[in-house]
Parts: structure tokens; C-alpha cells; sequence
């Protein structure tokens, strides 16, 4: 399992691909991205803080991660629901832009949350 550095590297990666595909209007995939690197900033921010690794479960490491970062973060937990809407809606119904973007700056409020309280860095 990796620690902190390793799912902060791997959240950096992914955040950096979504704003790639977002501006070569690839939206389809912007919500995917964006929440793999959710996902992978929330292992890092559990790893450091608690020693948790939610991705040793696969098959409820999702609503586990969720959780953890509303109960942790709660500033942000609206940002991971509309984050996870866009993941369904890009994902599965379609382009659209103005979705692609919503789910660009929710992504970027949640770095920036764990960032500051962790100081794990996410660019």
C-alpha cells in the first residue's frame, strides 16, 4: 500500500491530466480524472493523518473515502458530491462543458482544502 507521497504523487498526475482533457474539451473524461485524483488526495490526506487506507477494500473503498472526507473535511462536502454528479453525468450522458468545468473547480477547492490543513502538496 502506498503512503502519503505516493497517493499525493498519483493525485498531482490525475489533476493534471483532468485540466489537460478539460481544455482540449475532452469532457467526457474531465469527471473521471477528477475524481481519481480526489480520490487518490483523500488515501494521501488519510494516510498522513490517521494511517487509513481505504483502497485495501476495492469494493467499499469509495463510500469509505467519502465519508472519511466529510467527517474531516466538512467544508468541503458539497465540492465531493458535485464532483461524484459529474463522474455520472460526463461519464455516462455526455459532453458538457459548463459540467466539465464544475467538476474542474470543485476538484480544485477539494486540493486545496486538504492541502492547507495537511500541507500535502497537490501541484
Amino acid at each position: 500500500m502506498g503512503d502519503a507521497n505516493h497517493h499525493s504523487r498519483i493525485a498531482r498526475e490525475k489533476r493534471a491530466a483532468a485540466l489537460d482533457e478539460f481544455v482540449k474539451r475532452r469532457f467526457t473524461v474531465v469527471g473521471d480524472l477528477a475524481l481519481k485524483a480526489v480520490e487518490q488526495a483523500i488515501e494521501a490526506a488519510a494516510a498522513a493523518l490517521s494511517g487509513k487506507h481505504f483502497h485495501s477494500s476495492p469494493r467499499i473503498a469509495h463510500a469509505r473515502r467519502v465519508k472519511w472526507v466529510k467527517q474531516n473535511f466538512p467544508e468541503v462536502s458539497g465540492d465531493i458530491d458535485a464532483v461524484w454528479g459529474a463522474y455520472g453525468d460526463l461519464g455516462y450522458d455526455g459532453l458538457d462543458g459548463d459540467r466539465a468545468r464544475d467538476a474542474i473547480d470543485a476538484m480544485e477547492r477539494i486540493l486545496d482544502a486538504i492541502e492547507k490543513r495537511t500541507g500535502i502538496k497537490f501541484r
